[in-house]
């Protein structure tokens, strides 16, 4: 299966962009910086499973939550009306820690546009 030009384009763009944020591998990193890291690896691997075609692993619209990388995630779809495009949300939390507050839960939430085949 090939992938899309525009997949490779963002997956450039992310990594061109974000590279020196997401390749900190130093443990004493800011509890922002883990908290991005961790909603980009979210992001990353909800995009990487919709482009599957094997959604029924993330339970979209059930209201219960799925596991991606250690973090409790809802995610819905709908269709645009008027639009060749499906739309995936998703919320959920992330753990953080710092020195000064200690653990906390971090609120994310993304958001992915699925262009769909032409309707006839």
């Amino acid at each position: 299966m090939s992938l899309p030009y525009n997949l490779f384009l963002t997956l450039f763009l992310e990594s061109f962009i974000l590279g020196p944020f997401l390749n900190n591998n130093n443990p004493d990193e800011s509890r922002m910086g883990h908290v991005a890291y961790e909603e980009a690896e979210v992001e990353r691997e909800i995009v990487r499973i919709i482009l599957s075609g094997d959604t029924t692993s993330l339970r979209p619209n059930s209201g219960q939550p799925v596991m991606i990388r250690e973090n409790n995630i809802s995610i819905e779809c709908h269709d645009e009306r008027g639009s060749d495009y499906r739309v995936w949300e998703w919320h959920g939390h992330v753990m953080a820690y710092d020195e000064v507050n200690g653990y906390s839960l971090e609120y994310i939430y993304g958001y992915y546009f699925e262009r769909m085949p032409e309707r006839q």
